[in-house]
């Protein structure tokens, strides 16, 4: 029954877009047709809502306010026989209107009591359940909301509503990477986030030149050919486009540990996320080095394994990310990461506590919470390194190899090995390599750089010696293979 709502949704939105009514405009005194409306009441002027209140699983039909939140936003749909189905949008849709013996409800199953009689009064609409009552703003109340309850029909303006199609305030569009750059032949994704957030799961997305990056349905792309590509969301009357450049070169991912604003990746928008572990309670990320203020402060193994994830196109299916309002299918970067690392499913706001430590790597965890093409993924740790071993690591994982280092001055740091700059050099001993180090505090410092260039090399005294163990990321094998 879900996946039959789910397909009727998708088929209505396609039509209303179709239609372009998705304008702010009043319907007259004529038959509804399928789309998505603010409903108001004529007696109070307060729009028909939906959302769950606090402490209230049944999530009542109330009026307040015009606030611009998603569940007074309401999908009609006609049916065959003339009736309609509700679908509030606080849910995107999974749950429909219910009444249940005079109460106003929501329901993620369709039954008898889901379907309703619509028909024009004198100044509105009166919505009728199957025992012919109507919708009324009832004098009872909940947390201070007048509830809506089913009650007998007295033409009463308190009865009669309004239906005004709903309006896209506002759509932007982001990428994970800050640069806007990506490599050839990488897989990443556009995002789009609109206000009805649940907008964004109708927008058609289009490609200016699809030889240098193809674009899906959904906004992910894939880097085909070097070069410079429009990529264009179309919502409605509404269109948003962002360049997306394609380098050739083998130039991976680099995160920054210290930067939030600067530092490869979004974490500037992670401002007011607090995690919560033992007797520690602190911001997730702090723009630069704050001598332990933050979490990240010390979070160089887990900004490195997100680094090598996301070479590799990882995705965290379990995770909600509100800087994309992004549901599953996660891009990895160093918050997606220690979401996983932590087992949270994520934030819906910017601001809020999560619990557990987001930068002490939990191997389990971390294993099971990402896929690659849809496989498994695992890890291999190896101790005792030498140029050799690590040159022939770099060979079978051109992705990057995490590399742990340990001293008397710093102790123990991570870094993301990527590439070998002499390889023909006759002494393995010579051997030379470029890596991504998150402690950098600017990307000169750490973004594919000569190690002897990088911030781990001039600032905190590393040298090839100190590298103690490496670790590299592998598809589970299957049986077939």
């Amino acid at each position: 029954m879900r996946k039959y709502i789910f397909v009727l949704l998708a088929l209505a939105v396609a039509v209303c877009l179709a239609l372009g009514i998705f304008a702010n405009d009043v319907l007259p005194a004529a038959a509804l047709d399928d789309g998505i409306y603010t409903v108001t009441n004529k007696y109070n002027g307060e729009n028909l809502n939906a959302f769950d209140f606090a402490y209230s699983d049944s999530g009542y039909a109330y009026t307040d306010a015009a606030s611009g939140e998603e569940g007074e936003n309401i999908l009609v749909l006609k049916q065959s026989d003339g009736t309609y189905l509700f679908y509030p949008q606080s849910e995107a849709g999974k749950c429909a209107f219910l009444s249940d013996g005079g109460r106003i409800s929501k329901s993620e199953e369709i039954s008898e009591a889901s379907y309703f009689n619509i028909s024009a009064s004198d100044g509105g609409y009166v919505i009728a359940d199957k025992d012919g009552k109507v919708l009324t703003v009832s004098t009872e109340t909940l947390y201070g909301k007048s509830l809506v309850n089913a009650e007998e029909h007295t033409d009463a303006d308190a009865q009669k509503w309004e239906f005004s199609k709903a309006e896209v305030t506002s759509l932007q569009l982001k990428t994970v990477y800050t640069s806007k750059e990506v490599k050839l032949n990488s897989v990443s994704a556009v995002y789009a986030v609109t206000k009805p957030s649940y907008m964004k799961n109708y927008i058609k997305w289009s490609s200016s030149d699809e030889s240098v990056v193809m674009i899906d349905t959904d906004g992910t792309f894939c880097a085909l050919g070097v070069g410079t590509a429009t990529v264009t969301a179309t919502l409605g009357n509404i269109s948003e486009s962002i360049d997306i450049t394609v380098v050739d070169e083998e130039a991976f991912t680099w995160y920054s540990q210290h930067l939030a604003m600067a530092g490869g990746w979004r974490g500037g928008e992670l401002s007011g996320v607090y995690f919560q572990s033992g007797g520690a309670y602190q911001r997730y990320i702090i723009n630069g080095y704050n001598r332990g203020l933050d979490w990240m402060d010390s979070g160089c193994f887990l900004t490195s394994i997100a680094m090598v994830l996301h070479n590799l196109g990882a995705r965290y299916d379990a995770g909600y990310d509100f800087r994309f309002e992004a549901d599953g299918y996660l891009e990895v970067d160093p918050y997606v990461a220690s979401l996983a690392n932590t087992g949270n499913r994520g934030l819906e706001t910017a601001g809020g506590r999560l619990y557990g430590n987001p930068i002490l790597v939990n191997y389990g965890p971390l294993k099971s919470a990402f896929s690659l093409y849809g496989q498994p993924i695992t890890f291999t740790q190896t101790y005792g390194v030498t140029k050799s071993s690590l040159k022939a690591a770099l060979d079978k994982h051109p992705e990057g190899v995490i590399v742990c280092m340990q001293n008397s001055y710093n102790g123990t740091h991570y870094i993301v090995v990527t590439g070998c700059i002499n390889p023909d050099a006759a002494n393995p001993n010579n051997y030379r390599f470029t890596i991504y180090d998150s402690s950098g505090l600017a990307a000169s410092e750490g973004d594919n750089v000569p190690f002897e260039l990088s911030i781990s090399y001039d600032d905190m005294n590393y040298r090839y010696s100190h590298m103690r163990s490496m670790m590299v990321f592998d598809i589970v094998a299957t049986e077939d293979e």
